[in-house]
This record gives C-alpha cells, sequence and structure tokens, in this order.
C-alpha cells in the first residue's frame, strides 16, 4: 500500500462513499465531512478503518481535527511517513 497523500485521499473517498452508499464521484475532497452527514459514529468507524489500513493508532477524533479528506489524508501520510 503507498502511503502518499494521493492514494489516501483516493482510498478516503472510496470509504467515506461506502460509508454514505454514494458513488465516489460525487465525493468531493475539500468538503467537510459533516456536510454530508457522518456523525460521530461514523466518524468512529472511520478511525478505526484508518488504523487497521494504515497500521496506526490514532485518537478517535481524527475526523474533526482534519475536517475534509484533503486535509486527512495530508495529516496521515505526514504519520505514515515518520
Amino acid at each position: 500500500m503507498s502511503d502518499s497523500a494521493d492514494d489516501l485521499r483516493g482510498w478516503l473517498v472510496q470509504r467515506v462513499a461506502s460509508y454514505l452508499e454514494r458513488d465516489p464521484a460525487e465525493i468531493s475532497t475539500s468538503v467537510s465531512l459533516t456536510q454530508y452527514g457522518l456523525d460521530s459514529v461514523y466518524a468512529f468507524v472511520m478511525c478505526g478503518d484508518i488504523e487497521d489500513h494504515l497500521n496506526l493508532t490514532l485518537e478517535p477524533t481524527v475526523a474533526w481535527d482534519y475536517r475534509t479528506i484533503d486535509a486527512l489524508a495530508d495529516h496521515l501520510s505526514t504519520l505514515v511517513g515518520r
């Protein structure tokens, strides 16, 4: 698995689209996740999916701290690069 921000961005788009049961093409990486209706339950699930995917331990607030897919992907690529 590549840990580039672009690859993580694509993976996150797929995950968010799956949670929302929408086409990934409908998901903008610059829109706040809360605008898509992702609540705390989805944020917690997403945090677990990211942890499993990247073998990292994250704060459960990561989806609120980095509110867009772009911001989250950039943050995650920094963590993976350490």
